[in-house]
């Protein structure tokens, strides 16, 4: 393990839409064959880091977009807290994601520490093929049935966060 590494910041969305009634999720095939071989082929939702001084906001929006195509119309269950500048060049708030999410080791990866939010998204769906690749929208149904059968087709700094979103959230 690198013990020289610093963590690396990032943001995750569990991006929801409701088709005919029913509330579905985004995922998408990791596709990073010269930059994370090890965990190219995966299943994940869309991600990336969080520039430094970023608002947590814009990343999350910027990494969807960018990704995806995707806009963010709502983030569920959210709070956040006013922007407070507490010196003349201090700017801070709070935030409150639904899950928190890090990587204790990793086969070839980065130290990854992240904040995962659920998001309605809208618009269609055009992916960024030099990051993702395979978009689809399914059940949460299905998405359990995927983490039960196939947890290791997931890419591992998710599989937590998505295993908690079918067991704890409720439809919207």
């Amino acid at each position: 393990m690198n013990k020289l590494s610093a963590p690396v910041p990032v943001v995750s969305a569990i991006l929801l839409r409701k088709e005919r009634g029913e509330t579905q999720v985004f995922l998408q095939t990791r596709w990073k064959p010269k930059t994370s071989p090890t965990y190219s082929g995966m299943i994940e939702i869309p991600a990336g880091a969080i520039d430094s001084y970023e608002n947590i906001y814009d990343t999350l929006r910027r990494e969807v977009k960018e990704e995806t195509n995707l806009d963010i119309v709502t983030v569920i269950d959210d709070y956040r807290g006013d922007i407070i500048t507490p010196g003349e060049k201090d700017k801070t708030f709070v935030f409150k994601p639904f899950i928190c999410q890090q990587v204790l080791e990793t086969n070839n990866g980065l130290p990854w520490i992240g904040f995962v939010f659920v998001c309605e998204a809208r618009g269609e769906v055009k992916i960024n093929e030099s990051e993702a690749r395979h978009p689809q929208w399914i059940s949460i149904e299905k998405l359990e049935a995927l983490l039960r059968e196939k947890p290791k087709s997931i890419f591992p700094l998710q599989l937590p966060a998505l295993i908690y979103f079918v067991e704890k959230f409720t439809d919207y």
